[in-house]
């Protein structure tokens, strides 16, 4: 027996998770956060909560819970936190946050067995920052998302430890009609749960899990109806499975690593396709595979494993039919790769020009130790920003963001909740600091001339925009032209966006306002790790842009310039209620990886221009739905082509019940190349209508539940459609994809400098 499985086995025996809080047992593996207390934050202490490890704090806690409003911050400072009773945050409420030190602040049950610590009820558009939740062997539940107030999105989970609770260290269970979706869990630890994180009811859509890392818990991820996308995550001995997968919609691993643990994946699910992309497992120990494979078409490339137990193979296809993808894998000691392939579908895609960027199974990707402001400018406080919604603000705001510029070195101009009223643009340059808010409730107000911008970024080195809002729909009505404008030269730059908010969301108005890129040139690097609305890139395809994760509104990529040996990336992205989700114009590239769309008019646009050079579009997801208005007669239609040149990858993704005919219409003379791979056609059907320039070709796509229409059989039944030709052209698209990991990679959390001397790689 290995010996993590060994040391697995005593720590069932005493009930005692290897990780605890801070005077516990041994430290949390969260990063120290040493945060100047902000002047609108709600300090727990002030409240009498003492977090000296022997009172009972659940009463001043909870006090704290009960004065949030939206936009609130409760604090708790370094130390402790005894809680007997569980504690509840209840809205409906909008932009609210919860901050702690990260490995200094505990919260620790020390009520009766199987309660819950923590309980969230309606909190939308919020953030959970810097805790450890220490179950004691105790507990059933460290975080539980029930909402019966409202739906919540939008809510990240960000440097938490979950140790210790016998049913979940977080578990969303759907409380009346309402669910969490768009949540994303970066840079968290879930250690001796029975489960890490379970979200078990439909619209639990859009999970995100980023650098987590999962040791010792019976299943690490459990998603039933939902869907998620988990990347750069680690798990390790894992007694039951590291993933346990039965979801509604596509779902993706990529760069994920398993040390230890009885199996890496269980999926099974007719109609929601899966992607496993340079993912890595050693010594598993379950005999009938690392990898179950139970329904609809299936991805694996780049993926490697080693050290399996006696006389197994690493994936076992449990389904007569199953559509399976693979390229680039490797399986040492188990001589084949797939068991009950007689019965499977397998393609084999020939290798790329690119390889995975994972080499071992023991690679790790949390990190325990991160940058944060050392120094805070208060908009209110220092400048005498009003932030009341009438007053003009312009110029205090901009007082501040210069204070900070000034002395960078990680300082940070901050703005309180509150409505900002600004006359002229304000504008953001220089190097190595913030400007930020509390989050959805921190409002740049436009109340200037009509067209004109509220933001304005130039050649930003090492500068972050973060938890605002600026020009969105919620803030009310502005005549503003662009939200923010980020503008380059030829200078190396580098600008991360987090936790910002622009307009676009659900207002089906791609044109208007939003985030726009323009210009930027091949020194430019740009992160959106998460922003929501409208996003347009001009003439930037020289830079790189990575979208780490991004909600609403519509993607527009255009530009006349022929230079355009940049990369413009998307990891987990999500359009609803809008006519497009994506123009591609002039010929330009793309790479999505998982892209979900629903309620949508149309679903995407691609368009060429004469003298542009040739472009490819390579696009994965979990959901193409549509809701579209019976008045106008284009709408429904999955893909718009006008004269595009180049290549167009699409799937895996899900081809959702409405409309029932997934239409392509291609109208101009230029010669395209559509690939669909790996598609389930759920009650849909595809339907073609375009000129010779066209070439379609299918493979391992599915139908389920089929309509059938007046169109030939190979588009009806979704059969293969100029195989050998697909197979051919595919390296190309998982190239692009390969490229899009590196990236990730690469530019981790850039802004927060060079990893700690001796921090796990």
């Amino acid at each position: 027996m290995p010996k993590t499985l060994k040391w697995t086995a005593v720590v069932i025996v005493i009930g005692w998770p290897l990780v605890g809080c801070a005077g516990q047992r041994s430290p949390s593996p969260l990063p120290r956060l040493d945060w100047l207390v902000r002047s609108d934050w709600i300090n727990v202490r002030l409240l009498g909560a003492r977090g000296d490890g022997k009172a009972d704090d659940s009463g001043a806690i909870q006090d704290a819970l009960s004065q949030v409003r939206d936009g609130s911050t409760v604090y708790l400072p370094p130390g402790v936190y005894r809680v007997t009773k569980p504690l509840t945050l209840t809205g409906p409420r909008t932009g609210v946050a919860i901050v702690g030190h990260g490995r200094d602040t505990c919260l620790v049950w020390a009520g009766h067995p199987g309660g819950n610590l923590f309980t969230d009820n309606g909190v939308a558009y919020s953030r959970f920052v810097g805790l450890s939740f220490d179950g004691q062997g105790k507990a059933a539940v460290g975080f539980h998302h029930y909402s019966t107030r409202r739906f919540e999105t939008e809510v990240v989970h960000r440097h938490l430890a979950f140790v210790g609770f016998t049913n979940a260290g977080v578990l969303a269970a759907k409380g009346d009609r309402y669910a969490l979706a768009e949540t994303t869990f970066d840079n968290c630890w879930f250690e001796n749960c029975r489960r890490g994180v379970a979200f078990v009811s439909f619209n639990d859509y859009n999970y995100t899990f980023d650098r987590c890392e999962f040791r010792s818990c019976d299943v690490g991820i459990e998603c039933r109806h939902g869907n998620f996308y988990a990347r750069n995550c680690h798990f390790e001995s894992s007694r039951t499975v590291d993933v346990l997968a039965r979801p509604e919609h596509g779902c993706s691993l990529r760069r994920c690593t398993s040390r230890g643990s009885a199996r890496f994946l269980d999926f099974a699910n007719s109609v929601s396709p899966v992607t496993v992309q340079d993912c890595h497992v050693a010594a598993w120990t379950a005999r009938d595979g690392a990898i179950l494979l139970n329904g609809a078409p299936a991805v694996l490339f780049d993926c490697g494993f080693a050290e399996p137990p006696v006389d197994a193979v690493p994936v076992r296809v449990a389904r007569a039919g199953q559509r399976l993808i693979v390229s680039q894998n490797t399986s040492k000691g188990t001589g084949a790769l797939v068991g009950g392939a007689d019965q499977a579908r397998v393609y084999h895609v020939p290798a790329g020009a690119r390889t995975g960027s994972i080499r071992s199974a023991s690679r790790r990707f949390f990190r325990s130790a991160v940058r944060i402001p050392g120094k805070v400018f208060d908009a209110r406080r220092d400048f005498a920003a009003a932030g009341d919604g009438k007053a003009d603000d312009t110029a205090a705001v901009q007082r501040c963001i210069d204070a900070a510029r000034a002395h960078g070195r990680r300082a940070i101009a901050y703005l309180p909740t509150g409505r900002y009223v600004v006359k002229k643009t304000l504008r953001i340059s220089g190097s190595d600091y913030t400007v930020g808010g509390s989050g959805f409730h921190t409002r740049l107000i436009w109340r200037g001339a009509r067209g004109g911008t509220i933001l304005a970024v130039h050649d930003p080195d090492r500068v972050r925009l973060e938890h605002v809002a600026i020009g969105n729909h919620d803030s009310g009505a502005m005549t503003n032209a662009i939200d923010i404008l980020q503008t380059g030269s030829e200078r190396p730059s580098r600008m991360t966006y987090d936790g910002v908010f622009v307009y676009g969301m659900y207002q089906k108005q791609p044109l208007r306002q939003g985030l726009h890129f323009r210009g930027l040139g091949a020194g430019a690097v740009v992160v959106l790790s998460h922003v929501q609305g409208n996003l347009r890139f001009v003439d930037s395809a020289r830079a790189t842009i990575l979208a780490k994760t991004s909600f609403e509104g519509s993607v527009i990529v255009s530009g006349r310039d022929k230079r355009r040996d940049g990369f413009l990336g998307f990891g987990t992205r999500l359009a609803t209620i809008v006519r497009h989700g994506l123009y591609l114009k002039d010929n330009h590239s793309v790479v999505m990886s998982d892209f979900y769309i629903e309620q949508a008019d149309n679903g995407f646009v691609f368009e060429g221009s004469a003298g542009c050079p040739a472009g490819r579009a390579t696009l994965q997801g979990a959901k193409l739905h549509f809701n579209a208005p019976k008045d106008k007669a284009e709408a429904g239609t999955a893909m718009t082509v006008r004269d595009y040149r180049g290549e167009i990858f699409f799937g895996p993704n899900q081809f959702y019940v409405d409309p029932p005919a997934v239409r392509v219409v291609q109208t101009g003379t230029s010669p395209v190349g559509l690939v669909l791979l790996a598609n389930l056609f759920y009650r849909t059907h595809l339907a073609v209508a375009g000129q010779e320039p066209l070439t379609i070709r299918l493979l391992g796509n599915e139908a389920v539940a089929e309509v059938t229409p007046n169109e030939p059989v190979r588009y009806r039944r979704a059969a293969d459609a100029a195989p050998a030709e697909a197979l051919r052209a595919l390296p190309r698209a998982l190239d692009d994809l390969r490229r899009l990991g590196e990236l990730d990679l690469r530019l981790d959390h850039l802004d927060d400098g060079p990893r700690a001397a001796g921090e796990a790689k």
